[in-house]
């Protein structure tokens, strides 16, 4: 169970801005949705390029997340032709061609583009550019094979680098660098199924080191001041640093018997301040064990689903297995009924003609063999 414990809220915590969204990414692969400066687009066109671009990545069942970035989608723009359209109110037409890339940032690697071709018409450059923009249709057919391959070439990359990712993980683990390699093995897709399940189980053990050694060194810096400033501002102080500490860290216990030690020093100054502060520790403390039991929950929702959804496909195909057989057998059935009647039908036919032969026996023609 504590693997379970563990697995989810590494998810819930390496990456705060986005806590939702990470969670729903568990095991997808990666891409961030990049527009580079030299492209100069005006602002609003460069963020609706920008959308579409992870309009595209999300609508091929990826995961578009900012903070790990070594897979990105992007776009290079090339103007093949600008007339301006008299008016009034006068236009300005411009057929682009949209080059879309996915290329991997550490290897300085481009691994699938696609060149799409648009025409954009508006009363300023950045509407013509907004109009082109719009029409780039994320579910068509070129872009879907377009990512399609990209991902194949990720899976691949995984696959083949699967202990080099590793192996780059324990070094970063061997230096405490724990986001970093937390980082580079929870970014490694299921689809993966022998390198997710080993960076998985590396991946506990890191997250469990680096929240303990992370409660240790608060509960240290927490111990000092509250030893060298036992009024006021130390327990402040000292238990702003206590509340930092994870609710799964082995020394959790150690922390809330100081912060209980201060509670009962500083009820002596001002009881009813510090119990208002003491309530709002204990909420926070309430709140974390019920997001865990959450996420424990949905956790375990999400594997009755995959399983129940297995246990669907599997009974799916052994029924279509046994459909094909018993539509062969009826075929092979039919086949051997056929050939039957046909042999039949053709003993009859060679019957008949030999019934209407005439039955003069030519004997000079028997001697003579």
């Amino acid at each position: 169970m504590k693997r379970i414990f563990y697995l989810i809220i590494i998810v819930l915590l390496a990456f705060p801005a986005k806590p939702q969204q990470v969670s729903d990414d568990i095991g997808r692969i990666i891409i961030c949705a990049h527009i580079p400066d030299y492209e100069n687009l005006p602002y609003e066109s460069h963020n609706l390029l920008h959308t579409k671009l992870m309009q595209i990545i999300t609508t091929n069942g990826i995961a578009d997340n900012e903070y790990i970035v070594r897979f990105v989608l992007t776009a290079k723009i090339n103007i093949i032709s600008k007339d301006i359209v008299a008016g009034p109110p006068q236009r300005i037409s411009q057929k682009i061609d949209i080059t879309l890339m996915v290329g991997d940032i550490e290897a300085d690697k481009v691994m699938s583009t696609l060149t799409i071709t648009t025409v954009g018409i508006g009363q300023s450059d950045e509407k013509s550019f907004i109009s082109a923009f719009k029409n780039i249709n994320p579910n068509d057919k070129r872009i879907t094979d377009f990512m399609r391959d990209a991902k194949e070439k990720i899976i691949s990359y995984y696959s083949a680098n699967c202990y080099d990712l590793i192996d780059s993980a324990r070094k970063q683990y061997s230096i405490q660098n724990y986001e970093q390699a937390l980082m580079v093995l929870t970014s490694v897709p299921d689809v993966c199924s022998e390198c997710y399940r080993q960076s998985s189980e590396l991946t506990e053990r890191i997250y469990v080191d680096m929240i303990n050694a992370s409660g240790s060194k608060l509960l240290s810096q927490a111990q000092a001041i509250w030893s060298k400033s036992p009024d006021r501002q130390g327990a402040q102080e000292a238990s702003k640093l206590l509340s930092k500490i994870n609710f799964a860290a082995s020394c959790h216990e150690h922390a809330r018997l100081l912060m209980s030690d201060i509670t009962e020093q500083m009820k002596k100054i001002d009881e009813r301040e510090w119990e208002f502060k003491m309530k709002q520790y204990d909420d926070q403390v309430e709140k974390e064990k019920r997001e865990w039991e959450q996420s424990v929950q949905e956790y375990k929702d999400r594997q009755a689903r995959q399983k129940e959804k297995e246990n669907r496909e599997w009974e799916q195909s052994v029924q279509e297995y046994k459909d094909r057989q018993e539509r062969q057998k009826a075929l092979d059935a039919e086949q051997a009924a056929q050939r039957r009647m046909i042999i039949s039908a053709s003993r009859d036919v060679a019957i008949e003609y030999a019934r209407n032969q005439p039955k003069t026996i030519n004997y000079n023609r028997i001697y003579h063999w």
